[in-house]
């Protein structure tokens, strides 16, 4: 008897963990934490394979910036790190998507204060059976608005 229960809950927690696996989410979380790593590693390379043709980003003061600009300003980061986290998706489509998420970032840079901490929305979209980033929106978090490095 205590078999068959260590056995049904076995099978319960499998369950409840399948069901809270979505493999979207995963993907997409995957092709985010890979684009941070490219990002630290200054790999404009694999940004040129990720980011759709149309790519638009809205940075954190509010400027806009497209694919040609993005790539151009990869070289010339001086981010060392990046922390992700509290993802959520939203999906719009079978090939659409937003990730939203939280993100630390920690440069070079000794005066970089409020941007330091962001919210991050970006819409990736399938193209040609690949995941393609093309928009995304950073806004620094209000909260850290007095930070100072």
């Amino acid at each position: 008897m205590k078999k068959t229960n260590l056995v049904l809950v076995t099978l319960m927690f499998a369950t409840v963990c399948l069901a809270q696996s979505n493999p979207l989410e995963q993907t997409l979380i995957d092709a985010q934490r890979s684009a941070a790593d490219a990002e630290i590693k200054k790999d404009a390379a694999f940004f040129s394979r990720t980011l759709a043709e149309d790519f638009t980003e809205v940075d954190a003061n509010g400027n806009t910036s497209d694919r040609g600009d993005f790539l151009k300003d990869v070289p010339g980061s001086d981010i060392t790190n990046i922390l992700l986290y509290n993802f959520k998706l939203i999906p719009l489509s079978d090939t659409a998507a937003v990730l939203t998420y939280d993100r630390v970032l920690l440069r070079k840079q000794s005066d970089f204060g409020s941007r330091r901490y962001q919210h991050l929305s970006s819409t990736w979209v399938k193209d040609g059976g690949q995941w393609k980033l093309k928009f995304q929106q950073i806004t620094p978090n209000q909260w850290s608005a007095n930070d100072i490095d």
